[in-house]
This record gives C-alpha cells, sequence and structure tokens, in this order.
C-alpha cells in the first residue's frame, strides 16, 4: 500500500506537534512549488489537510470545494515570511485513503511542474466523483495494503478472534497491530520476488516501550479468481469468531463502507509468500537513536527511507516459527514474546 500521505499524518497526530515551521502541526512533504514547500498537516479536530503555497496568486477556494472537501485560503508565517496556502481538508474521515490518493496526485503535479493553483484545481476535478458521498472506491495500492493486513488479522484470529482489538493501523496508531507492549508492522508487496519495503518515519520500526516489535511482509500477485479478496477475508474472519459489526467499523474506517462491494473486489490475489522478521538491535532501520542527541537534525521533519530485506535476513523468523509469533502476540494467556 502506498501509505506515505496516511503515514505523514498518523505521524502527525501520534506526535501531537509538527516541525514548528508554521503554527498549525505540519511537516514538510519535500515538494516545493516555486512559492515553498507544500505541506502536510492536521486540522483542530485531526483531520488531514495538505497546504499547498502560491504565493499571491488568486483562486476562490469555494469553486472547487465539495461537501466531503474543503479548499479555502491561509496565510502563514513561514520563517519570517509572510506565505499565502491554499487549504485542502478532508472533510469526511471515511475518505482518508481517497484523500490521501488526491493528496499525492496533487504534488506528483506540483513535482512535475504544473502551477500549484492548476494542480489543486485539476487533480479535484479528476477526483471529484471519488469524493461525491454516495462512492467509495479505492485505488489499487490501498486495496492491495488492506488485503495485506487482513492476512496477517486472520492468522491472528485463527488463534483469538479477540484478535480483532488488536488491529489499530485504521485508529492511525504508529503499528499496524498491537497488543500491549508488543506490535506488528505489515508492509505489503504486489509481488512475488519484491524484497524492498518502504518506511515512513522514525517510529515505524521503533518498539513499544520495553516490548517487541515484529515486521510482516507480505507478497501478493493480482490473479483472476483469486483467493484472497477484501470480501473472502472478510467472511473468514467473521467465521473465526469476530465480530462482524465491530470488524465492520474498522473498514469503513478507511472507506470501506462495505466488504463486499465491486469497488473494494475487483481486485483478487494469491498469496506468494509471507515473512516475518524480529525488528531488535542490529536490524537495518532508522529510528530517533539513530541520531546524535536522540532527535532528528534541525529542520528534518519527516524521514522515509527504502529497506532492502536481504540485508535484514540474519533476523528472520525461520518459516516454522511464524505462526508461533502470531500465536503469541494473540493468546491472550501468552502474551509475552520469548
Amino acid at each position: 500500500m502506498n501509505k506515505r500521505a496516511l503515514d505523514r499524518w498518523r505521524q502527525l497526530k501520534f506526535a501531537g506537534v509538527g516541525d514548528g515551521v508554521i503554527e498549525v502541526p505540519s511537516i514538510d512533504s519535500g515538494v516545493d512549488t516555486g512559492y515553498g514547500r507544500a505541506r502536510y498537516a492536521l486540522g483542530d479536530q485531526g483531520q488531514p489537510r495538505l497546504l499547498v503555497p502560491i504565493g499571491w496568486m488568486i483562486m476562490d477556494g469555494e469553486q472547487v470545494s465539495t461537501s466531503k472537501l474543503r479548499v479555502t485560503l491561509a496565510r502563514f508565517d513561514v520563517r519570517g515570511t509572510a506565505t499565502l496556502f491554499l487549504d485542502v481538508m478532508c472533510l469526511d474521515r471515511a475518505l482518508d485513503p481517497v484523500f490521501a490518493e488526491l493528496a499525492e496526485e496533487i504534488l506528483r503535479r506540483v513535482g512535475e511542474g504544473v502551477a500549484p493553483v492548476a494542480a489543486v484545481r485539476d487533480s479535484i476535478d479528476d477526483f471529484r466523483t471519488l469524493l461525491r458521498e454516495d462512492r467509495r472506491e479505492a485505488s489499487e495500492s490501498v486495496i492491495l495494503g488492506l488485503v495485506g493486513e487482513l492476512e496477517v488479522l486472520r492468522r491472528l484470529a485463527s488463534h483469538n478472534p479477540e484478535s480483532l482489538a488488536m488491529w489499530v493501523g485504521p485508529l492511525e496508531q504508529r503499528h499496524d497491530f498491537r497488543r500491549d507492549s508488543h506490535a506488528l508492522e505489515v508492509k505489503t508487496s504486489g509481488r512475488a520476488d519484491a524484497t524492498t519495503v518502504t518506511i515512513h518515519g522514525i517510529e515505524q520500526l521503533a518498539a513499544p516501550a520495553n516490548g517487541s516489535l515484529h515486521l510482516v511482509h507480505v507478497r501478493l500477485e493480482q490473479v483472476g479468481a483469486g483467493a484472497l479478496s477484501v470480501g473472502t477475508i472478510f467472511d473468514d474472519l467473521v467465521e473465526l469468531g469476530c465480530g462482524k459489526s465491530k470488524l465492520r467499523e474498522m473498514l469503513a474506517a478507511l472507506g470501506c463502507d462495505d466488504p463486499h462491494a465491486e469497488a473494494w473486489n475487483r481486485l483478487t490475489f494469491s498469496l506468494e509468500g509471507l515473512s516475518c522478521y524480529q525488528v531488535v538491535e542490529g536490524f537495518p532501520r532508522i529510528v530517533l537513536a539513530s541520531f546524535s542527541g536522540g532527535s532528528l537534525p534541525a529542520g528534518v521533519g519527516a524521514v522515509e527511507y527504502q529497506l532492502d530485506l536481504v540485508q535484514a535476513a540474519a533476523y528472520i523468523v525461520p518459516v516454522s516459527g511464524t505462526d508461533k509469533v502470531f500465536a503469541r502476540i494473540a493468546d491472550d494467556e501468552n502474551r509475552a514474546f520469548q
């Protein structure tokens, strides 16, 4: 799943503050509009926002706003200089995944040299159908990532159906699954031979305090009439004893109101592999401890990097032990990893 924007907003929510460049919680996107860097930000109630500097160009935000999307002009002081931004905010949290795709599309166009006002206006026009109240459709990367997380949930639920309570990724927590001080982070790839995953932020591979963290790499391939889809795994989870209402609630938080809708089941997959890594001292990663003083260098608001799992081979859990990892974290009476 391309979760870059979602992870940026999750990082902001988890930290409670941004990089301090402007007066609202925000971090640098790394994309320059010609008038300054666009920024991921949060609204007063945690709504995801994208702030796009436009200099002093004129644009009527009301003309591009929708019932689910608000576009306004905002002025912020950026290192002593008053800067005008287009403030694009998602008003319906069920549409967060779609809004993330919109934000990335805006930034892509700006990065290719499109004027910021045109990039915002034209991207919203292209996404207007997806932002309607009566439609929920996700990109291929969103569906891929969701199927990967649901497959891990199914394995946990096979040991304990109450494992549904561990699935905290949709609630914007820093790890996808957590019970007490033990966590699982899931990365899903769409190729059987994939070895590289993207890590969003310095907290994603940091274990909970006095706890443990495992990285689960799910490798899927898209095939016709594949065994894995959002709907089929949903049915399996219900059959395993996961609460249907709670499961639907968690899916809705990701924008999936109906797990059997064609829009979410238009892609089906085969499972090509699942690997589990123990993330401990020596595992290749970037965390706060990687920096002098235990903090990011001044002016650095976010970190994203590619992790080559070939270099983490020494930390892989043997195939025979992977299910034991799931059993330990799912088992109420034996939570500690050994």
